[in-house]
């Protein structure tokens, strides 16, 4: 980055030159109150300009325009908004010097304004997010218009209300939409990813960075299935079997009220009611090139557990705080389809299923609504394994191998001890096959039957 300063009383602009990731030199007028090229523009530059053209791409504070430059010189037409006038003023400038201002439509708002709308096929939503906190009380305050462009909302912050918004006019979104923010992961600001996952988002960490002593993410969000909705049918006898007849493209699931035929592992019973959750998702057979079986079913039963504010048994058994079952998690596989099958059962309430008493998940989780659930848990299963249009990049295996270790070990820590052939274990971890490592007679061994573990707590 060469940066070269002309301090003038009137506009106080500073020239900046900076080389796009194609080897091309983009020259910005900026001005004093409009946000500069930073380490986090270029984090968020790295993303975008890997993405192929695919309809139009929206900037929402667009600032000297440098990310709106990038993306039109990649062939893409782009809508940008700003509420700082200055910042409107300068893009469209260096939209001009860049030579692609007849790819750039330039608007002076933001969101919550009137005038801030998101146009018919658009395709790509970015948003470098605002993420210093807001001064407290009795802390100086910026100029507003420097404190919009670097200060998160008080309270919920800017993306809780962009995804307010999106929510909000969800029918007039182009159901593959893709948004793509900069957030500042530590310290956690009000702008977060748990909020989207309760309301239905998928998500995917694309790139992360510490900046001095900050962690910044980007994360992309998207909707579970890109148009395609759930299957839902009133009966069945398990949805594992109706999952066979979904069609082959696209993120296929299928849920029902009653499955009178529900099965764990080792073919025993799983007993379902209307208020109780019972699917099954398609997933392709090609991500088992990227991860292992096992981890496969430790990795939904984690995220399923963590939706649930609860704990995962190794395997897959989900647990409540008391110890007690609550849901289940089933894998299944052929050689004749091209897709796995991920079964998904999860009480309402307390059971008694084969004389063993079980719990429910309104007991933890009162004010959710079982449609709600199964939003948060297929947006959380899409973010594992759904391919989006314009991304390619899976969770790295390792990452999930950690995630994966990290929620069977907060079982363990609840004070569980485990036994096999009346024997007490310690586990030191699990391996890359997703079967529990133990600590015995001075080395690491595997455990190779679950069967006769015993779970003391």
């Amino acid at each position: 980055m060469n940066l070269g300063e002309k301090n003038n009383p009137i506009t106080e602009v500073k020239k900046v030159q900076l080389s796009l990731h194609n080897g091309e030199t983009v020259s910005l007028r900026i001005p004093k109150s409009v946000y500069p090229p930073r380490e986090d523009s270029m984090l968020m530059m790295e993303i975008l300009e890997k993405l192929n053209p695919n309809g139009i791409a929206m900037e929402i504070g667009c600032g000297s325009g440098l990310l709106s430059i990038a993306l039109a010189k990649h062939n893409w037409m782009v809508e940008s908004c700003d509420v700082n006038p200055f910042a409107i003023s300068a893009a469209k400038e260096n939209s001009h010097s860049a030579s692609v201002a007849d790819k750039i439509n330039f608007t002076e708002c933001g969101l919550g304004d009137n005038e801030f709308n998101i146009p018919k096929n658009t395709k790509l939503l970015f948003w470098n997010l605002p993420y210093l906190n807001p001064p407290s009380i009795g802390e100086p305050r910026l100029d507003w218009i420097e404190e919009v462009s670097l200060s998160d909302l008080e309270g919920d912050g800017w993306g809780h209300k962009l995804v307010d918004f999106l929510e909000e006019n969800v029918s007039i979104l182009e159901p593959d939409l893709l948004v793509i923010l900069l957030q500042r992961k530590y310290p956690l600001s009000p702008s977060n990813t748990e909020y989207w996952t309760k309301s239905g988002w998928s998500h995917r960490v694309l790139k992360e960075s510490w900046i001095h002593d900050e962690k910044l993410e980007i994360v992309g969000y998207w909707k579970p299935g890109q148009g395609v909705l759930p299957t839902f049918i009133d009966e069945c006898d398990t949805t594992m079997e109706e999952a066979k007849k979904l069609p082959p493209k696209g993120w296929q699931r299928i849920l029902t009220n009653n499955q009178i035929k529900g099965r764990g592992r080792r073919s025993s019973i799983w007993k379902s009611n209307s208020k109780d959750i019972a699917g099954t998702w398609n997933i392709r057979k090609s991500i088992l090139d990227k991860m292992e079986p096992g981890i496969l079913q430790i990795i939904v039963g984690v995220r399923i557990a963590n939706v649930l504010g609860q704990f995962c048994k190794w395997p897959n058994d989900i647990l409540d705080s008391s110890g007690k079952k609550l849901g289940g998690i089933l894998v299944e596989m052929d050689n004749k389809e091209d897709f796995l099958r991920i079964g998904v059962g999860i009480n309402n309430s307390s059971k008694k299923i084969d004389q063993v008493k079980t719990a429910g998940w309104k007991k933890n989780n009162p004010d959710i609504t079982k449609h709600e659930l199964i939003k948060m848990i297929d947006s959380s299963l899409s973010s594992l394994f759904e391919e989006h249009k314009l991304l390619n990049n899976f969770p790295p295996p390792d990452q999930i191998e950690i995630e994966s270790w990290r929620g069977l070990s907060r079982l363990l820590s609840r004070g569980y001890s485990l036994e096999s052939d009346k024997k007490k274990i310690r586990v030191t971890g699990i391996s890359n096959s997703g079967k529990l490592i133990k600590f015995n007679h001075n080395s690491n061994q595997e455990v190779e039957d679950f069967e006769k573990l015993k779970w003391l707590f």
